[in-house]
């Protein structure tokens, strides 16, 4: 039997790291778990175990903190799934602008977590439809051509635009000046915004 994709949970709360482990180990689920219970462990952990994916809590105790020791993984190349109690959205968008690839909130359903780990490892983001929901721009749904949408659905899934532009057939070129108009008509300045977007349009349809 192959093993199965290793994820390093990080939360100060036993409990929580329990029922982690629970949710994404078999038989509910395909991974293999790793426990830490601050970042200074988290660091250690990633070191020895070179795990696929970090679930972490942004309420760590000590140094770093949970936002720092995000900032750290990402900016390693780490695939990081926040798991929070802050349903904030400016702290969901905190997140995303640091490179998270998913966030979800500890009053999702517990299905919720796996949803955003598997959506992470496919190279997708995740955000809690609550905050996604919090986060909704207005509606400009009657304004997009044919090609609008289809770039906007793949960019739910990927923020690279050349792998958007492989799959449609078109340049990278095309896509990013296309990325700009949308950019124009849903009100927003960076494409991270763009991609919740992306995201809270899927959640709808």
């Amino acid at each position: 039997m192959d093993e199965g994709p290793l994820i390093l949970v990080v939360d100060d709360h036993a409990v929580v790291r329990g029922g982690c482990r629970q949710l994404l180990e078999p038989p509910l689920s395909r991974f293999r778990v790793a426990e830490a219970a601050d970042g200074m462990a988290a660091r250690a952990q990633v070191t020895r175990l070179n795990p696929d994916l970090v679930v972490a809590d942004l309420n760590l105790p000590g140094s770093p903190g949970g936002l720092d020791l995000l900032r750290e993984l990402t900016a390693a190349g780490r695939l990081v799934v926040v798991l929070s109690m802050h349903e904030t959205p400016g702290i969901a968008t905190r997140c995303l602008d640091l490179g998270a690839a998913a966030y979800v909130t500890k009053s999702d359903a517990p299905d919720a977590l796996v949803q955003a780990v598997e959506a992470a490892l496919a190279g997708g983001r995740w955000l809690s439809a609550d905050i996604a929901r919090a986060l909704a721009l207005p509606n400009r749904e009657d304004e997009l051509t044919g090609r609008e949408a289809e770039i906007l659905d793949l960019l739910a899934d990927t923020a690279d635009l050349e792998a958007v532009g492989r799959q449609l057939g078109i340049s990278y070129k095309t896509v990013a000046n296309t990325l700009v108009r949308l950019r124009n008509r849903f009100g927003v300045r960076r494409t991270a915004d763009l991609v919740r977007v992306a995201v809270q349009r899927r959640g709808a349809g």
